[in-house]
Protein backbone atom coordinates (compact mmCIF):
# COMPACT_ATOMS: atom_id res chain seq x y z
CA UNK A 1 0.00 0.00 0.00
CA UNK A 2 1.32 3.19 -0.96
CA UNK A 3 2.51 6.08 2.02
CA UNK A 4 -0.61 8.19 0.61
CA UNK A 5 -3.36 5.27 1.12
CA UNK A 6 -1.77 4.45 4.62
CA UNK A 7 -2.46 7.92 5.70
CA UNK A 8 -5.56 8.82 4.14
CA UNK A 9 -7.19 4.93 5.70
CA UNK A 10 -5.55 6.28 8.87
CA UNK A 11 -6.62 9.42 8.96
CA UNK A 12 -10.58 8.36 8.51
CA UNK A 13 -9.50 5.89 11.19
CA UNK A 14 -8.50 8.26 13.73
CA UNK A 15 -11.42 10.68 12.79
CA UNK A 16 -14.21 8.34 13.16
CA UNK A 17 -12.53 7.34 16.53
CA UNK A 18 -12.64 10.94 17.97
CA UNK A 19 -15.74 12.14 16.60
CA UNK A 20 -17.54 8.92 18.46
CA UNK A 21 -15.69 9.57 21.93
CA UNK A 22 -15.37 13.02 21.96
CA UNK A 23 -16.79 15.18 24.70
CA UNK A 24 -16.43 19.01 25.80
CA UNK A 25 -12.89 20.80 25.20
CA UNK A 26 -10.67 20.55 27.91
CA UNK A 27 -7.46 22.47 28.16
CA UNK A 28 -4.04 20.80 27.92
CA UNK A 29 -1.60 21.17 30.92
CA UNK A 30 1.41 19.24 29.89
CA UNK A 31 4.66 21.81 29.61
CA UNK A 32 7.50 20.87 27.95
CA UNK A 33 10.84 22.43 27.58
CA UNK A 34 12.71 20.61 25.05
CA UNK A 35 11.22 22.31 22.10
CA UNK A 36 12.19 25.50 22.31
CA UNK A 37 14.44 25.60 25.90
CA UNK A 38 11.44 27.69 27.52
CA UNK A 39 8.69 26.17 29.60
CA UNK A 40 6.17 25.96 26.43
CA UNK A 41 2.16 24.79 26.51
CA UNK A 42 0.93 22.75 24.18
CA UNK A 43 -0.74 24.88 22.22
CA UNK A 44 2.52 26.71 21.71
CA UNK A 45 4.24 23.87 20.51
CA UNK A 46 4.91 23.13 16.82
CA UNK A 47 6.12 19.98 17.33
CA UNK A 48 5.32 16.30 18.02
CA UNK A 49 6.06 16.06 22.10
CA UNK A 50 5.52 12.91 24.11
CA UNK A 51 6.51 12.64 27.60
CA UNK A 52 6.95 9.93 30.15
CA UNK A 53 6.27 11.50 33.54
CA UNK A 54 7.44 9.35 37.39
CA UNK A 55 3.82 7.69 38.33
CA UNK A 56 4.22 6.19 34.42
CA UNK A 57 7.64 5.08 35.55
CA UNK A 58 6.79 3.48 38.83
CA UNK A 59 4.17 2.00 36.99
CA UNK A 60 5.65 0.16 34.05
CA UNK A 61 9.34 -0.74 36.60
CA UNK A 62 11.23 -0.83 33.68
CA UNK A 63 15.00 -2.11 34.06
CA UNK A 64 16.23 0.02 31.41
CA UNK A 65 16.18 3.66 29.59
CA UNK A 66 15.65 1.94 26.28
CA UNK A 67 12.48 0.00 27.71
CA UNK A 68 10.83 3.08 28.29
CA UNK A 69 11.51 4.74 25.66
CA UNK A 70 10.18 1.44 23.32
CA UNK A 71 6.78 2.09 24.38
CA UNK A 72 6.58 5.57 22.21
CA UNK A 73 5.53 5.59 18.69
CA UNK A 74 8.49 6.64 16.41
CA UNK A 75 11.03 5.05 18.37
CA UNK A 76 12.35 2.00 17.84
CA UNK A 77 15.36 0.36 20.43
CA UNK A 78 17.48 -1.51 19.79
CA UNK A 79 20.00 -3.81 22.59
CA UNK A 80 22.98 -6.58 22.83
CA UNK A 81 21.73 -8.60 25.50
CA UNK A 82 19.01 -6.58 27.54
CA UNK A 83 19.52 -4.09 30.71
CA UNK A 84 23.18 -3.36 31.45
CA UNK A 85 24.10 -3.60 27.77
CA UNK A 86 25.13 -1.51 25.01
CA UNK A 87 21.48 -0.55 23.44
CA UNK A 88 20.12 2.19 20.88
CA UNK A 89 17.40 4.58 20.13
CA UNK A 90 16.07 5.45 16.77
CA UNK A 91 13.65 7.87 15.72
CA UNK A 92 11.51 7.97 12.93
CA UNK A 93 14.18 5.88 10.93
CA UNK A 94 17.05 7.83 11.24
CA UNK A 95 20.68 6.80 12.58
CA UNK A 96 20.70 6.21 16.87
CA UNK A 97 23.83 8.91 16.53
CA UNK A 98 21.09 10.96 14.68
CA UNK A 99 19.18 11.73 18.19
CA UNK A 100 20.57 14.65 20.91
CA UNK A 101 20.24 13.45 24.19
CA UNK A 102 20.34 15.87 27.12
CA UNK A 103 20.47 15.53 30.58
CA UNK A 104 19.30 18.79 32.44
CA UNK A 105 20.11 20.48 29.54
CA UNK A 106 23.40 18.69 29.28
CA UNK A 107 24.48 16.58 26.15
CA UNK A 108 25.56 12.92 27.00
CA UNK A 109 26.81 11.69 23.85
CA UNK A 110 30.39 10.36 23.36
CA UNK A 111 32.41 12.37 21.25
CA UNK A 112 34.59 9.53 20.39
CA UNK A 113 31.66 7.25 18.68
CA UNK A 114 29.03 9.27 18.74
CA UNK A 115 26.65 7.34 21.06
CA UNK A 116 24.66 7.19 24.06
CA UNK A 117 25.60 5.10 26.79
CA UNK A 118 21.61 4.57 27.48
CA UNK A 119 22.84 1.00 29.16
CA UNK A 120 24.63 3.46 31.83
CA UNK A 121 21.71 5.11 32.88
CA UNK A 122 19.09 3.71 35.20
CA UNK A 123 15.67 4.63 35.23
CA UNK A 124 15.29 5.03 39.13
CA UNK A 125 17.33 8.13 38.82
CA UNK A 126 14.71 9.85 36.07
CA UNK A 127 11.64 12.16 36.73
CA UNK A 128 10.49 12.80 33.14
CA UNK A 129 11.40 12.51 29.70
CA UNK A 130 10.59 14.57 27.20
CA UNK A 131 10.91 13.14 23.48
CA UNK A 132 10.76 15.77 20.39
CA UNK A 133 10.18 14.63 16.47
CA UNK A 134 11.46 16.06 13.94
CA UNK A 135 14.46 18.03 13.88
CA UNK A 136 15.51 20.47 15.95
CA UNK A 137 18.90 21.50 14.75
CA UNK A 138 17.97 25.06 14.56
CA UNK A 139 17.25 25.10 17.95
CA UNK A 140 19.61 23.13 19.54
CA UNK A 141 22.93 22.36 16.75
CA UNK A 142 24.34 19.14 15.79
CA UNK A 143 22.83 15.67 16.11
CA UNK A 144 19.40 16.51 16.13
CA UNK A 145 18.36 15.04 13.07
CA UNK A 146 16.34 12.89 13.72
CA UNK A 147 15.10 14.74 17.81
CA UNK A 148 15.39 15.18 20.64
CA UNK A 149 15.30 13.05 23.74
CA UNK A 150 15.91 14.86 27.44
CA UNK A 151 15.93 13.54 30.39
CA UNK A 152 15.42 14.94 33.59
CA UNK A 153 16.60 14.18 37.10
CA UNK A 154 14.62 12.92 40.23
CA UNK A 155 13.20 16.11 41.71
CA UNK A 156 11.15 15.78 45.56
CA UNK A 157 9.56 18.37 47.60
CA UNK A 158 11.04 19.28 50.54
CA UNK A 159 10.42 16.72 53.57
CA UNK A 160 9.41 14.40 50.39
CA UNK A 161 11.29 10.59 50.92
CA UNK A 162 11.10 7.34 49.90
CA UNK A 163 12.95 3.87 49.31
CA UNK A 164 12.78 0.89 47.63
CA UNK A 165 13.71 -2.41 46.96
CA UNK A 166 13.59 -4.83 44.21
CA UNK A 167 14.37 -9.11 42.99
CA UNK A 168 13.82 -10.86 40.36
CA UNK A 169 14.94 -13.32 37.34
CA UNK A 170 18.25 -13.72 36.35
CA UNK A 171 19.38 -12.82 40.27
CA UNK A 172 18.35 -9.02 39.53
CA UNK A 173 18.59 -6.71 42.99
CA UNK A 174 18.10 -3.04 43.66
CA UNK A 175 18.26 -0.61 46.17
CA UNK A 176 16.92 2.98 45.88
CA UNK A 177 16.15 5.52 48.02
CA UNK A 178 15.94 9.67 47.93
CA UNK A 179 15.09 12.50 49.96
CA UNK A 180 13.94 16.20 49.32
CA UNK A 181 15.54 18.87 51.83
CA UNK A 182 14.19 22.28 52.62
CA UNK A 183 16.80 25.51 52.88
CA UNK A 184 14.83 28.47 53.03
CA UNK A 185 13.31 29.60 49.54
CA UNK A 186 14.39 25.97 47.65
CA UNK A 187 15.12 22.41 48.12
CA UNK A 188 17.26 20.02 47.34
CA UNK A 189 16.77 16.14 46.27
CA UNK A 190 19.07 13.33 46.66
CA UNK A 191 18.73 10.13 45.26
CA UNK A 192 20.63 7.46 45.22
CA UNK A 193 20.83 3.40 43.42
CA UNK A 194 22.46 0.46 43.38
CA UNK A 195 21.53 -2.92 41.46
CA UNK A 196 23.06 -5.64 40.23
CA UNK A 197 22.01 -8.39 37.54
CA UNK A 198 23.72 -12.06 36.24
CA UNK A 199 22.35 -10.81 32.96
CA UNK A 200 22.38 -13.56 30.17
CA UNK A 201 24.83 -15.39 27.27
CA UNK A 202 24.28 -12.49 24.92
CA UNK A 203 25.95 -14.42 22.22
CA UNK A 204 25.59 -17.99 21.59
CA UNK A 205 28.81 -18.57 19.64
CA UNK A 206 31.24 -16.66 21.84
CA UNK A 207 31.90 -16.97 25.86
CA UNK A 208 29.78 -19.52 27.28
CA UNK A 209 28.62 -17.52 30.56
CA UNK A 210 26.46 -15.02 31.47
CA UNK A 211 26.99 -11.39 31.18
CA UNK A 212 26.34 -9.71 33.89
CA UNK A 213 26.37 -6.08 35.40
CA UNK A 214 26.26 -4.06 38.31
CA UNK A 215 25.83 -0.04 38.85
CA UNK A 216 25.75 2.55 41.75
CA UNK A 217 23.68 5.94 40.99
CA UNK A 218 24.13 9.28 42.74
CA UNK A 219 21.48 12.31 42.12
CA UNK A 220 21.29 15.50 43.08
CA UNK A 221 19.14 18.05 42.03
CA UNK A 222 18.37 21.51 43.70
CA UNK A 223 17.13 24.99 43.63
CA UNK A 224 16.81 28.59 44.80
CA UNK A 225 14.86 31.33 44.87
CA UNK A 226 16.78 34.44 45.37
CA UNK A 227 14.02 36.89 45.26
CA UNK A 228 10.50 37.51 43.32
CA UNK A 229 12.67 37.26 39.67
CA UNK A 230 16.29 35.69 39.99
CA UNK A 231 16.55 31.92 40.76
CA UNK A 232 19.41 29.15 41.15
CA UNK A 233 19.51 25.72 40.11
CA UNK A 234 22.04 22.35 39.84
CA UNK A 235 21.61 18.98 39.30
CA UNK A 236 24.28 16.27 38.93
CA UNK A 237 23.98 12.81 38.42
CA UNK A 238 27.15 9.80 39.26
CA UNK A 239 26.45 6.60 36.90
CA UNK A 240 29.39 4.27 38.15
CA UNK A 241 29.45 -0.08 36.71
CA UNK A 242 30.55 -2.59 35.54
CA UNK A 243 29.81 -4.90 32.80
CA UNK A 244 30.59 -8.29 31.19
CA UNK A 245 29.72 -8.53 27.34
CA UNK A 246 30.60 -11.15 24.75
CA UNK A 247 33.01 -10.69 21.81
CA UNK A 248 35.90 -13.50 20.33
CA UNK A 249 37.65 -13.42 24.03
CA UNK A 250 36.69 -12.49 27.62
CA UNK A 251 35.40 -8.92 27.67
CA UNK A 252 34.58 -6.36 30.45
CA UNK A 253 34.44 -2.98 30.92
CA UNK A 254 34.24 -0.26 33.62
CA UNK A 255 32.18 2.93 33.58
CA UNK A 256 32.38 6.23 35.23
CA UNK A 257 30.35 8.78 34.07
CA UNK A 258 28.61 12.41 35.16
CA UNK A 259 27.09 15.04 34.60
CA UNK A 260 26.94 18.82 36.82
CA UNK A 261 25.58 21.61 35.78
CA UNK A 262 24.59 25.33 37.73
CA UNK A 263 22.22 27.55 35.83
CA UNK A 264 20.94 31.38 36.95
CA UNK A 265 17.81 32.52 35.24
CA UNK A 266 15.91 35.79 35.72
CA UNK A 267 12.04 35.58 34.99
CA UNK A 268 10.25 39.15 34.73
CA UNK A 269 7.07 40.06 33.31
CA UNK A 270 8.16 40.18 29.33
CA UNK A 271 11.59 38.95 29.54
CA UNK A 272 13.50 35.97 31.04
CA UNK A 273 16.81 35.01 30.44
CA UNK A 274 18.92 31.96 31.87
CA UNK A 275 22.50 31.21 31.81
CA UNK A 276 23.71 27.53 32.06
CA UNK A 277 27.39 26.03 32.75
CA UNK A 278 27.58 22.18 32.34
CA UNK A 279 30.28 19.87 32.67
CA UNK A 280 30.14 16.05 31.66
CA UNK A 281 32.40 13.24 31.02
CA UNK A 282 32.05 9.58 29.46
CA UNK A 283 34.23 7.14 30.18
CA UNK A 284 34.52 3.30 29.23
CA UNK A 285 37.60 1.27 29.60
CA UNK A 286 37.70 -2.04 27.92
CA UNK A 287 40.08 -5.23 29.45
CA UNK A 288 40.25 -8.89 29.04
CA UNK A 289 40.01 -11.02 31.79
CA UNK A 290 41.99 -13.92 30.37
CA UNK A 291 45.09 -12.14 29.60
CA UNK A 292 46.87 -10.97 33.11
CA UNK A 293 47.84 -7.19 32.63
CA UNK A 294 45.75 -7.21 29.76
CA UNK A 295 45.97 -3.36 28.11
CA UNK A 296 42.94 -1.50 28.59
CA UNK A 297 40.85 0.47 25.74
CA UNK A 298 40.37 3.60 27.11
CA UNK A 299 37.42 5.78 25.69
CA UNK A 300 36.81 9.16 27.41
CA UNK A 301 34.67 12.28 26.37
CA UNK A 302 35.22 15.35 28.83
CA UNK A 303 33.04 18.18 27.57
CA UNK A 304 32.30 21.70 28.76
CA UNK A 305 29.62 23.86 27.87
CA UNK A 306 27.58 27.42 28.13
CA UNK A 307 24.39 28.22 27.38
CA UNK A 308 22.97 31.17 27.25
CA UNK A 309 19.09 31.69 26.39
CA UNK A 310 16.64 34.66 26.37
CA UNK A 311 12.80 34.80 25.70
CA UNK A 312 11.31 37.72 25.19
CA UNK A 313 7.12 38.13 25.21
CA UNK A 314 6.59 41.29 22.81
CA UNK A 315 3.25 41.49 22.84
CA UNK A 316 0.71 38.34 24.24
CA UNK A 317 1.22 37.12 20.05
CA UNK A 318 4.36 37.54 19.67
CA UNK A 319 7.06 35.99 21.26
CA UNK A 320 11.27 35.92 20.13
CA UNK A 321 13.65 33.49 21.51
CA UNK A 322 17.59 33.43 21.05
CA UNK A 323 20.43 32.55 22.55
CA UNK A 324 24.17 31.47 22.39
CA UNK A 325 26.05 28.17 22.97
CA UNK A 326 29.65 27.12 23.34
CA UNK A 327 30.98 23.76 24.06
CA UNK A 328 34.11 22.35 24.08
CA UNK A 329 34.78 18.41 23.54
CA UNK A 330 38.34 17.05 24.66
CA UNK A 331 39.05 12.80 24.79
CA UNK A 332 41.91 10.55 25.61
CA UNK A 333 43.68 8.28 23.21
CA UNK A 334 46.04 8.31 20.45
CA UNK A 335 44.66 10.79 18.25
CA UNK A 336 45.95 13.32 15.87
CA UNK A 337 43.21 15.61 17.10
CA UNK A 338 42.16 15.56 20.57
CA UNK A 339 39.74 18.71 20.92
CA UNK A 340 37.65 20.77 19.25
CA UNK A 341 35.01 23.66 19.95
CA UNK A 342 31.64 24.11 18.93
CA UNK A 343 30.07 28.10 19.15
CA UNK A 344 26.36 28.40 17.70
CA UNK A 345 23.50 31.42 17.62
CA UNK A 346 20.01 30.81 16.93
CA UNK A 347 17.14 33.22 17.36
CA UNK A 348 13.10 31.86 17.07
CA UNK A 349 10.27 33.93 16.58
CA UNK A 350 6.85 32.60 17.28
CA UNK A 351 3.03 34.90 16.12
CA UNK A 352 -0.27 33.94 16.94
CA UNK A 353 -2.69 35.23 14.57
CA UNK A 354 -5.76 34.04 15.93
CA UNK A 355 -6.51 30.89 14.30
CA UNK A 356 -2.89 30.52 12.61
CA UNK A 357 0.24 29.77 14.85
CA UNK A 358 3.65 30.61 12.65
CA UNK A 359 7.06 29.91 13.74
CA UNK A 360 10.65 30.36 11.57
CA UNK A 361 14.13 29.45 13.64
CA UNK A 362 17.76 29.91 12.42
CA UNK A 363 21.01 29.00 14.03
CA UNK A 364 24.78 28.84 12.33
CA UNK A 365 27.17 26.47 13.74
CA UNK A 366 30.94 26.77 13.74
CA UNK A 367 32.71 23.27 14.95
CA UNK A 368 36.38 23.68 14.87
CA UNK A 369 38.15 22.15 11.62
CA UNK A 370 35.05 21.63 10.40
CA UNK A 371 32.84 23.42 7.87
CA UNK A 372 30.14 26.06 9.36
CA UNK A 373 26.22 24.73 8.85
CA UNK A 374 23.26 27.04 8.74
CA UNK A 375 20.06 25.25 10.12
CA UNK A 376 16.73 26.64 9.47
CA UNK A 377 13.17 25.56 10.67
CA UNK A 378 9.58 26.64 9.52
CA UNK A 379 6.35 25.94 11.39
CA UNK A 380 2.67 26.60 10.97
CA UNK A 381 -0.65 25.73 12.33
CA UNK A 382 -4.02 26.49 11.60
CA UNK A 383 -6.38 26.20 15.14
CA UNK A 384 -9.88 24.71 13.84
CA UNK A 385 -11.51 24.93 17.11
CA UNK A 386 -10.44 23.70 20.79
CA UNK A 387 -9.91 20.24 19.61
CA UNK A 388 -8.26 20.30 16.21
CA UNK A 389 -5.42 21.78 15.21
CA UNK A 390 -3.01 20.91 11.86
CA UNK A 391 0.32 21.75 11.46
CA UNK A 392 3.13 22.09 8.88
CA UNK A 393 7.08 22.02 9.67
CA UNK A 394 9.49 21.70 7.04
CA UNK A 395 13.33 22.11 8.81
CA UNK A 396 16.69 21.20 8.11
CA UNK A 397 19.61 19.62 10.35
CA UNK A 398 23.25 18.13 10.95
CA UNK A 399 25.46 15.95 12.31
CA UNK A 400 28.94 16.72 12.89
CA UNK A 401 31.54 13.43 12.30
CA UNK A 402 32.99 11.88 15.36
CA UNK A 403 36.24 11.87 16.33
CA UNK A 404 36.46 8.02 15.37
CA UNK A 405 35.52 9.13 12.22
CA UNK A 406 37.60 12.10 11.75
CA UNK A 407 40.67 10.92 13.64
CA UNK A 408 40.95 7.41 14.74
CA UNK A 409 44.71 6.31 14.26
CA UNK A 410 45.64 4.59 10.74
CA UNK A 411 41.69 4.92 9.40
CA UNK A 412 40.33 8.28 10.31
CA UNK A 413 39.19 10.64 7.29
CA UNK A 414 39.79 14.50 8.22
CA UNK A 415 37.86 15.51 4.54
CA UNK A 416 34.59 14.55 5.75
CA UNK A 417 31.77 16.89 6.04
CA UNK A 418 28.66 16.48 8.36
CA UNK A 419 25.15 14.37 7.29
CA UNK A 420 22.56 16.72 7.00
CA UNK A 421 18.95 16.49 6.28
CA UNK A 422 15.54 18.20 5.05
CA UNK A 423 12.94 17.12 6.86
CA UNK A 424 9.12 17.87 6.36
CA UNK A 425 6.36 17.11 8.59
CA UNK A 426 2.49 17.16 8.81
CA UNK A 427 0.58 16.18 11.46
CA UNK A 428 -2.89 16.60 12.80
CA UNK A 429 -4.13 16.28 16.92
CA UNK A 430 -7.57 16.08 18.56
CA UNK A 431 -7.51 16.88 22.12
CA UNK A 432 -11.22 16.14 23.76
CA UNK A 433 -12.25 15.28 27.64
CA UNK A 434 -11.60 11.92 27.18
CA UNK A 435 -9.65 11.41 23.99
CA UNK A 436 -6.13 12.49 22.98
CA UNK A 437 -4.53 11.90 19.66
CA UNK A 438 -2.45 13.07 16.50
CA UNK A 439 -1.57 11.46 13.09
CA UNK A 440 1.74 12.76 11.32
CA UNK A 441 3.12 12.10 8.64
CA UNK A 442 7.06 12.65 7.82
CA UNK A 443 9.52 12.64 5.05
CA UNK A 444 13.22 12.86 6.00
CA UNK A 445 16.18 12.77 3.04
CA UNK A 446 19.94 12.35 5.06
CA UNK A 447 22.43 13.60 2.85
CA UNK A 448 26.24 12.66 3.38
CA UNK A 449 25.95 9.74 5.58
CA UNK A 450 29.29 8.63 6.76
CA UNK A 451 30.04 4.98 6.18
CA UNK A 452 32.88 2.74 5.42
CA UNK A 453 34.32 2.78 1.87
CA UNK A 454 37.71 2.09 0.07
CA UNK A 455 39.46 5.60 -0.93
CA UNK A 456 42.20 5.52 -4.00
CA UNK A 457 44.55 3.27 -2.35
CA UNK A 458 41.93 0.88 -1.92
CA UNK A 459 42.49 1.63 2.33
CA UNK A 460 38.83 1.23 3.93
CA UNK A 461 37.85 4.48 5.89
CA UNK A 462 34.82 6.33 6.92
CA UNK A 463 33.54 8.72 3.40
CA UNK A 464 30.20 10.80 2.53
CA UNK A 465 28.72 7.83 0.50
CA UNK A 466 26.03 7.00 1.39
CA UNK A 467 22.11 9.01 0.91
CA UNK A 468 18.91 7.40 2.58
CA UNK A 469 15.12 8.12 2.04
CA UNK A 470 13.24 8.13 5.02
CA UNK A 471 8.98 8.46 5.16
CA UNK A 472 6.11 7.53 7.33
CA UNK A 473 3.14 7.77 9.21
CA UNK A 474 3.06 7.74 12.93
CA UNK A 475 -0.38 7.72 14.73
CA UNK A 476 -0.72 7.89 18.68
CA UNK A 477 -4.33 7.71 20.31
CA UNK A 478 -5.03 7.63 24.17
CA UNK A 479 -8.98 7.26 25.83
CA UNK A 480 -10.12 6.22 28.55
CA UNK A 481 -13.26 3.96 28.97
CA UNK A 482 -15.28 2.67 32.11
CA UNK A 483 -12.28 3.50 33.92
CA UNK A 484 -9.62 1.95 32.02
CA UNK A 485 -6.83 4.02 30.22
CA UNK A 486 -5.73 2.77 26.74
CA UNK A 487 -2.84 3.90 24.60
CA UNK A 488 -2.52 3.22 21.41
CA UNK A 489 0.81 3.84 18.75
CA UNK A 490 1.46 2.75 15.57
CA UNK A 491 4.41 3.43 12.83
CA UNK A 492 4.78 2.70 9.66
CA UNK A 493 8.08 3.53 7.92
CA UNK A 494 9.25 3.18 4.67
CA UNK A 495 13.11 3.59 5.06
CA UNK A 496 15.54 3.15 2.06
CA UNK A 497 19.46 3.23 1.16
CA UNK A 498 19.10 5.54 -1.93
CA UNK A 499 21.88 3.82 -3.64
CA UNK A 500 19.76 0.55 -4.35
CA UNK A 501 16.50 0.93 -2.38
CA UNK A 502 17.53 -1.25 -0.23
CA UNK A 503 15.38 -1.36 3.55
CA UNK A 504 18.10 0.42 5.85
CA UNK A 505 19.14 -1.97 8.07
CA UNK A 506 17.68 -2.43 11.90
CA UNK A 507 14.19 -0.65 10.88
CA UNK A 508 10.94 -2.52 10.37
CA UNK A 509 7.98 -1.40 8.14
CA UNK A 510 5.48 -2.03 11.11
CA UNK A 511 6.12 -1.34 14.72
CA UNK A 512 2.64 -1.39 17.42
CA UNK A 513 2.57 -0.43 21.01
CA UNK A 514 -0.66 -1.01 22.89
CA UNK A 515 -0.22 0.05 26.53
CA UNK A 516 -3.98 -0.52 29.09
CA UNK A 517 -3.86 0.91 32.46
CA UNK A 518 -6.40 0.29 35.62
CA UNK A 519 -6.88 1.76 39.14
CA UNK A 520 -9.35 0.30 42.02
CA UNK A 521 -9.18 1.35 45.06
CA UNK A 522 -5.74 -0.22 46.40
CA UNK A 523 -4.66 -2.06 43.13
CA UNK A 524 -3.20 -0.83 40.30
CA UNK A 525 -2.75 -2.60 36.94
CA UNK A 526 -0.09 -2.02 33.77
CA UNK A 527 -0.94 -4.42 30.24
CA UNK A 528 2.01 -3.66 27.48
CA UNK A 529 2.00 -5.23 24.26
CA UNK A 530 4.51 -4.53 21.45
CA UNK A 531 4.89 -5.66 17.81
CA UNK A 532 7.87 -5.37 16.00
CA UNK A 533 7.84 -6.00 12.43
CA UNK A 534 10.59 -7.94 10.49
CA UNK A 535 13.94 -5.87 10.69
CA UNK A 536 16.25 -5.92 7.65
CA UNK A 537 19.94 -7.58 8.46
CA UNK A 538 21.64 -6.81 4.96
CA UNK A 539 22.18 -8.90 2.15
CA UNK A 540 18.38 -9.96 1.69
CA UNK A 541 18.33 -11.63 5.21
CA UNK A 542 15.92 -10.23 7.74
CA UNK A 543 15.35 -10.91 11.51
CA UNK A 544 11.83 -11.94 12.67
CA UNK A 545 8.95 -9.87 13.94
CA UNK A 546 7.93 -10.73 17.17
CA UNK A 547 4.94 -9.61 19.89
CA UNK A 548 6.09 -8.76 23.39
CA UNK A 549 3.57 -8.89 26.36
CA UNK A 550 4.27 -7.31 29.64
CA UNK A 551 2.34 -6.73 32.93
CA UNK A 552 3.09 -4.71 35.96
CA UNK A 553 1.12 -5.51 38.75
CA UNK A 554 0.93 -2.95 42.35
CA UNK A 555 -0.94 -3.11 45.69
CA UNK A 556 -1.10 -0.52 48.36
CA UNK A 557 -1.56 -2.43 51.78
CA UNK A 558 -0.96 0.60 53.67
CA UNK A 559 -1.38 4.31 53.09
CA UNK A 560 2.70 4.68 51.97
CA UNK A 561 3.61 1.20 51.16
CA UNK A 562 3.71 -0.94 48.00
CA UNK A 563 3.90 -4.37 46.87
CA UNK A 564 4.56 -4.66 42.80
CA UNK A 565 4.71 -7.84 40.84
CA UNK A 566 6.43 -7.37 37.15
CA UNK A 567 6.17 -9.71 34.18
CA UNK A 568 8.39 -8.96 31.35
CA UNK A 569 8.05 -11.04 28.12
CA UNK A 570 5.50 -13.38 29.28
CA UNK A 571 5.41 -15.64 25.75
CA UNK A 572 8.76 -16.16 26.44
CA UNK A 573 9.46 -15.00 23.07
CA UNK A 574 12.85 -14.50 21.01
CA UNK A 575 13.14 -10.79 21.13
CA UNK A 576 16.11 -10.39 19.29
CA UNK A 577 16.82 -6.94 17.83
CA UNK A 578 20.17 -7.46 17.30
CA UNK A 579 21.69 -10.11 14.78
CA UNK A 580 24.04 -12.88 16.90
CA UNK A 581 22.59 -10.92 20.14
CA UNK A 582 20.26 -13.10 22.54
CA UNK A 583 17.30 -11.22 24.61
CA UNK A 584 15.90 -12.07 28.15
CA UNK A 585 12.97 -14.65 28.10
CA UNK A 586 10.64 -14.65 30.43
CA UNK A 587 11.11 -12.63 33.95
CA UNK A 588 9.15 -11.89 36.83
CA UNK A 589 10.56 -9.17 39.20
CA UNK A 590 9.04 -8.46 43.02
CA UNK A 591 9.77 -4.65 44.39
CA UNK A 592 8.56 -3.29 48.00
CA UNK A 593 8.26 0.21 48.62
CA UNK A 594 7.62 3.43 50.80
CA UNK A 595 7.04 6.69 50.37
CA UNK A 596 6.33 9.81 52.24
CA UNK A 597 4.53 11.97 49.52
Amino acid sequence: MSLKLRLSALTIAILHTCSANAATPTTMENITVTGDRFDTTPDQQLTVINTIEREEIDRLSPKSVTELLGNLPGLSVTSNGGAGQSASVSIRGTNSKHTLVLIDGVRMASATTGEVSFGAISPEMIERIEVVKGPRAAIWGSDAIGGVIQIFTRQLKSGEWFASTEYGSSDYARGTAGVGISHGDGSTSLTINKEKSDGIDVKDDAEEDKDGYHRFSLGVNGHQQLNHAWSLQWNGKLESGHYEYDSTRDNEADYDNYFANVSSQYQGDKYTTKVLLGSAQDKNEHFRTDVDDAKRSLFQTNRTQVNWSNRYLATDNITFIGGVDWANESIKGDYAVDSRDTTGAYALARVNLGPVLLEGAVRYDDVENIDSETSYSTSAAYVFNDQWRLTGSYGTAFKAPSFNDLYYPSSGNPDLISETSKNLDVTLNYSGDDVQGYISAFKNDVDNLIAWAPDAQGNWKPANVDKAEIQGIELSLSYDTWGIAHQLGYTYLDAVDASDDQQLKGRSENEFDYQLGYTWSKVDLQLNYHYQGKRSNGNDTFLDAYSKFDVSLGYKFADSWQLRLKGNNLTDQDLVSVNGYNAPGRQVFLSIGYQAF
